[in-house]
């Protein structure tokens, strides 16, 4: 089969540039012809795979974290040439690679061998809309903790690893200041003062943080995790409980679920879609049911 796959050399602290190779190797001594593209600079796996004509192409694939999912994935959706969209395959090698825990993976062996086994599922995608622009998710979109979270996590990477998310949520804790929203779902409004909302596809963010455990990638809807205004303390109180999913009984905790959401935050918030910064509030977020094919390993 033709396999046009991007990937990532810097993800997972450089791990991209060393796995990268043998995950190729692997697809080509399966049989497969692959057409190797390797990003130079921030958004261009989705300037790569726009221009592509993957008319020709039998399977996409990614190889990189979270970001180079999101990047390749929006890359297909805007590719204009495109008459139907190609089986998705995922090879994680980033830090975190939430997404792929939620499809049986997490290591390159593990990619690799969903796409071998040519086992796919529909999966949902969520459509949002910022700034006038839209873009496509398959993990999360979060705002408020989660985006100052992230941005510090970011700077932290190189020296605590996996756990720099954890302590970029400790400092940012302390220095956290609630918002109000407005949340619109499916046409009911709901308004609250929030530390952070983060719009769920997937289970995990972070790499490790369980944060809607219900979210189910292929049930045509949505779950909204907030936190709700609270006291520090009941923050710092929580934060452990995610790990393990075991937030939602939190009394301020609230899970909103549906299909298609607008938002709006006083002040605005900057988004962080897939652990990418850009965007700000107001957001609106639609679900599109099952609109692409996913590689999958199912876990024994």
């Amino acid at each position: 089969m033709n396999i046009q796959l991007v990937y990532n050399p810097h993800s997972g602290g450089g791990r991209g540039k060393e796995l990268a190779p043998l995950a190729i190797q692997a697809l080509v001594d399966a049989g497969h012809e692959v057409i190797a593209h390797g990003t130079l600079y921030h958004d261009h796996a989705t300037e790569i795979v726009k221009h592509l004509d993957l008319n020709t192409c039998d399977i996409l694939v990614s190889v990189g974290g979270d970001g180079t999912m999101y990047e390749v994935l929006n890359g297909m959706i805007k590719n204009e040439k495109i008459k139907t969209y190609p089986p998705f395959g995922v090879i994680p090698v980033g830090t975190g690679n939430s997404f792929s825990q939620d499809i049986g993976m997490k290591t390159w062996r593990d990619g690799v061998k969903a796409i071998l086994s040519n086992k796919k599922k529909a999966v949902d995608v969520m459509k949002f809309n910022t700034e006038d622009e839209n873009y496509y998710s398959l993990n999360c979109i979060g705002f408020g903790l989660p985006t100052d979270v992230c941005i510090n996590g970011i700077k932290y990477k190189k020296v605590f690893g996996k756990g720099a998310y954890t302590v970029a949520a400790l400092v940012e804790i302390m220095r956290y200041k609630p918002f109000h929203t407005k949340l619109e779902v499916d046409g009911v409004l709901h308004e609250f003062d929030a530390a952070l909302v983060n719009f769920s596809n997937s289970t995990i963010f972070g790499g490790n943080m369980k944060i809607s455990p219900e979210s189910i990638i292929d049930d045509g809807e949505i779950e909204i995790v907030v936190l709700e205004n609270c006291k520090k303390g009941e923050i710092i109180k929580a934060l452990p409980t995610v790990y393990k999913g075991e937030h939602l009984s939190n009394p301020y905790i609230t899970v909103y679920k549906g299909k298609h959401f607008k938002v709006e935050t006083f002040p605005e918030k900057t988004l962080n879609p897939e652990g990418e910064i850009f965007g700000v509030t107001p957001m609106e977020v639609t679900v599109m049911p099952k609109m692409i094919e996913m590689f999958y390993k199912e876990n024994v």
